[in-house]
């Protein structure tokens, strides 16, 4: 595993943060001698992590790196580099680690701590965080180092966190559920195509952006996606291609969407996952049709008004 600096110092803000009070109280804990600190040349209060880790360990405080006991360091630099630099490099040598030891606990805690994070925009996440690291374990898979059921348990594990997410938000959320005049959506991944992370990733964001989905799921049938934005009203259906499509698998889903489709009952078309390179913009009889790359290339279309009766709704 990576090495980093155990000796971190953290700004009182930091600490703050950290311990989830306000900066007022860390400072009167460090004038009172209950968080130990350190003053810089030019008067400004440092803590170091290890000192605010032990202070919340006595205290009884849960903090962001409380199950990563002591691995705390490593975490928090990899948090931070994602906040400020956008990069998830260490975030990724982490989970690596972590997955090549059979830990899948810190791994599934990892993605849940910056998941969580309001720092770190949602879609980035999914692309950089999520995309990327599955990326690492399919070059990993390929190259020997981790066996087909690695792959599977890191699949299980995103999944997880994704749904508990989910299910977390819409406990909190004011639910909107019997308004009327939501759009509707359908979701899910082509027959072929088990891998259902990134059409879950698609799924969370258009109900953060005030959509009704209907989630289809892994492997599903074409014609399955028309009859259910048919019988639903859907304007908008995403679909998720498998990994390594060809062409002529974009074909044949354009061909019999074309088939199913119902002149008065309108639609966007999506398509993400493994959609070759160099297909954008897609024929057909629909509203509007466009291969996606990312996340946040779909959230800024539907912002831009891609599908039809789109209402702006919370994302951070």
């Amino acid at each position: 595993m990576e090495r980093f600096n155990p000796n971190l110092m953290l700004t009182t803000s930091e600490t703050a943060e950290l311990l989830a009070v306000h900066a007022s109280t860390v400072k009167r804990w460090c004038n009172d001698g209950e968080l130990p600190s350190e003053k810089t040349q030019g008067g400004h209060r440092r803590v170091h992590l290890e000192e605010a880790v032990a202070f919340a360990r006595t205290q009884g405080i849960h903090t962001v790196l409380t199950p990563f006991h002591p691995y705390e360091p490593h975490v928090w630099s990899a948090l931070q580099e994602v906040r400020s630099r956008g990069t998830f490099r260490r975030l990724h040598t982490l989970a690596m680690g972590w997955l090549a030891r059979g830990d899948m606990r810190r791994l599934r805690a990892l993605f849940e701590a910056v998941a969580r994070d309001p720092a770190v925009p949602f879609c980035r996440f999914c692309d950089q965080g999520v995309r990327g690291f599955m990326v690492q374990v399919g070059e990993a898979w390929a190259q020997g180092r981790l066996r087909i059921a690695d792959e599977h348990l890191v699949t299980q594990v995103l999944t997880e966190v994704l749904l508990k997410l989910r299910a977390d938000e819409r406990e909190d959320a004011v639910q909107a559920s019997v308004a009327a005049d939501r759009p509707v959506a359908v979701v899910g991944t082509m027959e072929g195509n088990q891998h259902q992370v990134g059409s879950l990733c698609v799924r969370l964001l258009l109900e953060r952006l005030g959509w009704e989905v209907y989630y289809l799921g892994a492997d599903v049938p074409v014609e399955e996606f028309a009859v259910i934005q048919r019988g639903r009203d859907a304007t908008l259906v995403c679909v998720s291609m498998p990994p390594g499509a060809q062409r002529g698998n974009v074909a044949r889903a354009l061909r019999i969407l074309t088939e199913f489709h119902d002149p008065s009952s309108p639609y966007a078309l999506a398509l993400g996952g493994g959609v070759p390179d160099g297909v954008g913009s897609l024929e057909g009889p629909f509203a509007a049709g466009r291969a996606f790359a990312s996340c946040e290339e779909l959230r800024e279309a539907l912002l831009d008004g891609f599908a039809p009766t789109l209402q702006h709704g919370a994302l951070r």
